[in-house]
Formats: C-alpha cells, structure tokens, sequence
C-alpha cells in the first residue's frame, strides 16, 4: 500500500492553521470534515502523510449536520476493502432503545460494485431521531466526510475522492464549506507520484514548490 505525502511551506507572514479535507464528488449531499489540520509558523513547514484505506462509521452532532459542526464517532470503526473483490464494502445502522447500533457490521456484499461501500439503514427510527446522526467515510482511519442520517435508507460512498488544502480555524473533523476556509486549493497526484510539496505566499496562495 503507498503512503502519500503532502508538505506545506508557511512563507505568508505569519502563522497559519493549515488544513486538508476531500470532497466526493458522485455525492450529491454531504459535506467534508476537517481531515488534517496543524498550526504552522511562519517560515516553518509540516508534512501530512496517509496511506488510501477505507472505513466507514455512524456518528453524531449536538445539531443538525451543518458548516462549523463538530462529528464525532458513535460507533465502532468498521474498515472496509471495497477494491479487493470479496473484501468487506458494507454495514448496516440500526436503532435499540434509546441509541444507535451497528448492524450488520462490516461485510463483503456481492452486490456493491467493486470500489464502492455501501451503509444501510433500517426502519427501527424516524427522522427526527435522526436528526443528529451522520454517516462517515473514512481514509487513514480519520473521517474525512459524512452525509446525514436517515431511516430505511441505502447510502452509496465511491472511492473517488478530490484533495483539497486550505486555511481554516476549525478543528479535526469539523463540517466544512468552500465559504468556510480560505485558499481553498485542489491538489492531485499523478499517476506514480506519492508526494507533493506546497508553499502558502504572502497572497495566502498555496502554489506548487
């Protein structure tokens, strides 16, 4: 499995709170979560490394999924192989009580197509009791983006998502927007390269080095 490395150069002027996060774009709902994020001096730099494995999770908010909400994990972490033909690429949400639960857990599905998961949702809530519930996708075992809950619901992650680096006050995992960071900069790796490096400019440009 590669690493992927992504150095960040400060040369703006001052500190800066530099942030990755990733975008989905075959889901037409949804929203990033602050994935990487570190405070950078000015003239310093940091370097942010991942390796591309999948997982999936529910997980809560004190509101409804939103710009500036705090995610945090309700379940136990379900990892998922959905490239490899008979990995697990799916799971199941189901509500006891008074709570959430995850049921079934992770298993290989052979109806998903290959590099896609699949969570499932079932009728045992309503929508209001869902109302604070959020399914996330999962890469280098951080969430990375989540789409709100619903019930007697089938919810499609695909493995294709866009990188993107910027300057942002929010914390890890915390719901993003493009109007709620600043800079915000697609970076891609070509086919055989595993690292980047970026310098942020006294314009708060992130421009390749």
């Amino acid at each position: 499995m590669s690493t992927y490395s992504l150095k960040v150069t400060n040369k703006s002027g001052a500190q800066q709170n530099i942030a990755v996060y990733q975008q989905y774009p075959d889901l037409v709902t949804g929203l990033p979560l602050v994935w990487f994020t570190k405070p950078v001096p000015d003239g310093n730099d940091t370097t942010f490394t991942w390796s591309i494995n999948w997982a999936l999770n529910w997980g809560t908010t004190s509101q409804p999924l939103a710009p500036n909400v705090q995610w945090t994990s309700g379940g136990p972490l379900q990892n998922m192989d959905p490239t490899t033909t008979g990995g697990n690429n799916s799971m199941g949400i189901t509500y006891t009580g008074s709570e959430f639960s995850t049921s079934p857990l992770a298993y290989p599905n052979p109806q998903v197509a290959l590099g896609d998961m699949l969570v499932t949702t079932d009728k045992t809530f309503t929508v209001k009791q869902a109302s604070l519930m959020s399914i996330a996708v999962y890469m280098n075992s951080l969430p990375a983006f989540a789409v709100q809950g619903e019930p007697n619901g089938k919810f499609l992650f695909q493995t294709h998502p866009t990188y993107w680096l910027c300057t942002s006050s929010a914390k890890q995992s915390v719901a993003i927007s493009e109007e709620f960071v600043s800079s915000p900069t697609q970076f891609v790796f070509d086919p055989g390269v595993t690292s980047l490096s970026y310098t942020l400019n006294a314009e708060l440009e992130f421009v390749p080095s």
